[in-house]
């Protein structure tokens, strides 16, 4: 390895520090998903009862429990936090990070193995998703390494297969494990095409055994719900979680269209975006020119590593395009099989130039200039409330706009393309490492703040919890320490008055319902209010 190469490889672990851990604590657990599945998790700690899930008191058939099993090993080794919180997601992301810098450097060379690593921690969803403690990072991690696994099968010698084969089948266990059968359904399709387009079939077939590692992870915890739970469990977990969801949008009510995930990528990829378009637009127009696309994906290694990631990026596309049940985090698996894909369009670039490439990065640093200039309007349309606080996110951002548009503009024109990229990731890094802290303290000013004063005040009086209007929002388990709130729809007048009515309760409710309710509030919040009656010191 180089001195060259060297650095290169530091530079990539300061980001990971840098965007991924550096602040990984400093802000607290988000609404609804991340507080939802932590209190769960720290309730199965405590409780010492690690097969089961319960959620505000009630059996959570709809997850199986890998992801909670990781967060209570963190908890036992660091404590319960939020920062031990969301390690275990960063930690597990690593591994297809090293996979895929692994593979690309068997198929290339460091260069390239530098610039997949680097996409790949850069994309803007990825970096948000992989910090957040949350089930989809953990799948996507386990999902796509075993892929990665698979891939290695086209690339090691005869000796070392039947070991690939088994982390491929195995990890796609976990995956299962994680978030259910899309961990299994996944890896399939990518192997089941990639088999009839190398003609690897027979060599699919040969190492089929192998399936016995992927049963060994799944059945145990199976086995042990149904012998416990029966035909309920089947029919929550399997029935309505995995086939009723993937079917139809009921049971999340998230109906989209199919384009819903192609539209997603054009952020989730950002700041990357802007080269990948018009290099997708280029090869669009030779194509059109010539009628074919001028790519071998037999030639060598590198050809058929590219081409094995454009089949599992398709295929994870069409899968969850093809629900109609989605949202913009089950997308999360595609994304370290578009970093190589990324990866050689920027080294493309870099040695090549493209025209119409640095139009858009002439556009890129335009728009950035454009928003840190008029970034302050934003307070003509704000509330000062709102404003203090977005000024914080607003101040930040503008300095690195600023900062990277100077020098990414500089090296555009001095056709320094390298230090072009690596500007660029450094961009992203600081924008996504520095800024998240103060978007999310942004967003909690819109209602969350409320929510954690007022369950920190009822876990300091030791009383219950009663929400009217609020929806499930679990921070009000998670940061008022309870293992039940009383959630209670806006047609259950009267069990809100039970409530006020008993003096163990602290009554909360969404402002917007106070006009419909005849009581006064104690203590008035931004979207949430404590209702007088409540029995707060």
């Amino acid at each position: 390895m180089t001195k060259k190469v060297f650095y290169l490889y530091i530079f990539l672990f300061a980001i990971f520090l840098s965007a991924y851990i550096l602040f990984l604590g400093a802000y607290p657990l988000l609404d609804i998903d991340e507080t939802r599945y932590v209190s769960m998790a720290s309730d199965m700690f405590a409780d010492k009862n690690y097969m089961t899930l319960i959620l505000n008191g009630e059996f959570f058939f709809e997850k199986p429990p890998l992801f909670f099993w990781l967060e209570i090993l963190s908890f036992k080794l660091l404590g319960v936090s939020e920062f031990s919180a969301r390690l275990p997601v960063v930690l597990i992301s690593l591994l297809p990070l090293f996979l895929l810098i692994s593979l690309s450097k068997k198929v290339k060379d460091d260069r390239f193995a530098f610039a997949s690593g680097a996409s790949l921690l850069t994309f803007l969803e990825y970096m948000i998703i992989t910090k957040l403690a949350i089930l989809d990072g953990v799948f996507a991690s386990l999902v796509s390494a075993s892929i990665f696994f698979y891939f290695y099968t086209f690339f090691c010698t005869e000796k070392y297969k039947k070991y690939f084969w088994i982390l491929a089948y195995l990890f796609s266990g976990l995956a299962v494990l994680a978030k259910g059968i899309p961990g299994a359904i996944l890896p399939f399709i990518v192997v089941f095409i990639s088999s009839i387009v190398f003609k690897t079939y027979k060599e699919t077939f040969k190492y089929l055994w192998a399936v016995v590692f992927f049963f060994l992870a799944i059945l145990p915890w199976h086995i042990f719900m149904m012998i416990n739970y029966g035909d309920y469990f089947f029919a929550e977990y399997i029935i309505k979680h995995h086939i009723l969801r993937f079917l139809g949008s009921d049971i999340i009510h998230r109906n989209e269209p199919f384009s819903f995930y192609f539209i997603v990528l054009l952020w989730g990829l950002f700041p990357h975006i802007f080269v990948i378009i018009p290099k997708t637009i280029e090869t669009f127009k030779q194509f059109f020119a010539s009628k074919k696309f001028e790519f071998d994906y037999k030639k060598d290694d590198f050809s058929k590593f590219l081409a094995l990631n454009f089949i599992a990026v398709l295929s994870i596309l069409l899968f969850f395009s093809t629900s109609q049940a989605k949202l913009i985090t089950y997308i999360l698996p595609v994304y370290p099989f578009i970093a190589p894909l990324c990866a050689y369009i920027w080294l493309k670039y870099i040695d090549f130039g493209s025209k119409l490439t640095d139009k858009f990065l002439y556009a890129f640093s335009f728009l950035l200039v454009f928003c840190a200039v008029f970034s302050p309007l934003a307070g003509f349309f704000m509330d000062k409330t709102l404003y203090s606080s977005f000024f914080n996110v607003q101040l930040t951002a503008q300095i690195i706009f600023l900062i990277y548009a100077l020098f990414g503009t500089f090296f555009l024109y001095k056709k320094d393309r390298f230090k072009l990229f690596i500007s660029f990731l450094l961009f992203s890094s600081l924008l996504f490492g520095f800024l998240t802290v103060r978007i999310y303290q942004f967003n909690y000013t819109f209602g969350q703040n409320d929510l954690m004063k007022f369950a920190s005040l009822a876990k300091e009086n030791n009383l219950k919890i009663a929400a009217f209007g609020t929806g499930y929002k679990y921070s009000l388990l998670y940061y008022g320490d309870k293992r039940e709130v009383l959630f209670l729809g806006k047609n259950e007048i009267s069990k809100l008055h039970k409530a006020l009515e008993n003096q163990n309760y602290i009554v909360i409710v969404k402002n917007k319902f106070l006009k419909n309710i005849p009581l006064k509030t104690k203590i008035k919040g931004y979207k949430y209010s404590i209702l007088e009656g409540s029995y707060v010191k």
